[in-house]
């Protein structure tokens, strides 16, 4: 190899040295972050989003937070998840559209003029105030009304651990002590609050007509949960507990009731 090759084959060596060098100066991209949003609700003057679709026959109604008491990552997390669980709910009402609203059905609404399918969706967050707590939890209130005899209600709930900044909704179960046998406790909690407040409602001869199925020991009885200072409160739409005249059940359980079973975390 002459000469000039030689310093040819030095010079392109170095020239792709230093390409190298360039680029291992440039910042790597940030991984992109969770999507700002999955519903196009619009910005209400309480501060939370509201998503409104609908047409002569329906309407949908959904209300779902700005901002949670998370931070950062984990806030948009959060949120996410709850939108998330707000789609999958709209999905569900447009099912029942789809299946419902046949010809002859909206023949019908057209001769109740003023009447429409509806869905609604609004929320309460706890604490209210208190931005240092342990949990941030959101009960949503489903109201669904398809022009049955009477409109139809349940519960979404979701509980988010501030110390634990995943956006991730907590399950019961992560409350407690793995192997606990927390949901005897708290069908032993909860029956006793249901059958008084039947009879403050309905009057003490409405207490046998409780429905026992809805408050004995299974994970789906008490999916609805939220935890608020130093009480966990478990919710009951109406007909899981008792007759749709005795309405909704917020049962209250302080967690100082359920210390030895707590989870060694959950203060």
């Amino acid at each position: 190899m002459n000469s000039t090759r030689i310093i040819n084959v030095i010079l392109v060596a170095v020239a792709v040295g230093l390409v190298a060098w360039g680029f291992s100066f440039i910042p790597a991209s940030e991984p992109a972050g969770p999507a700002e949003h999955l519903l196009a609700g619009q910005l209400s003057q309480e501060g939370d989003y509201v998503y409104n679709e609908g047409s002569k026959y329906y309407t949908i109604e959904v209300h779902y937070p700005a901002k949670t008491m998370l931070s950062g990552k984990a806030d948009a997390l959060a949120r996410l998840a709850i939108e998330r669980e707000m789609l999958s709910q709209i999905d569900g009402f447009h099912q029942i559209l789809d299946e419902s609203l046949t010809p002859r059905e909206k023949t019908r609404l057209d001769g109740e003029k003023g009447f429409q399918y509806a869905f609604s969706v609004r929320y309460e967050e706890f604490p209210k105030t208190q931005t240092s707590a342990h949990y941030n939890s959101f009960l949503y209130s489903i109201y669904q009304d398809t022009g049955g005899a009477h409109p139809n209600g349940y519960f979404v709930t979701f509980v988010f651990d501030q110390f634990k900044p995943t956006g991730v909704p907590l399950k019961l179960s992560d409350l407690f002590k793995p192997g606990a046998d927390y949901l005897a406790r708290l069908s032993q909690a909860a029956t006793p609050q249901v059958r008084q407040q039947v009879s403050e409602r309905l009057g003490s001869d409405a207490v046998p007509a409780i429905f026992d199925e809805g408050l004995k020991p299974a994970e789906e009885n008490f999916q609805n949960f939220t935890v608020d200072g130093d009480s966990l409160h478990i919710f009951f739409p109406p007909y899981q507990v008792a007759p749709y005249a005795a309405g909704t059940f917020d049962i209250t359980i302080p967690l100082s009731s359920l210390g030895d079973i707590l989870a060694p975390d959950v203060r």
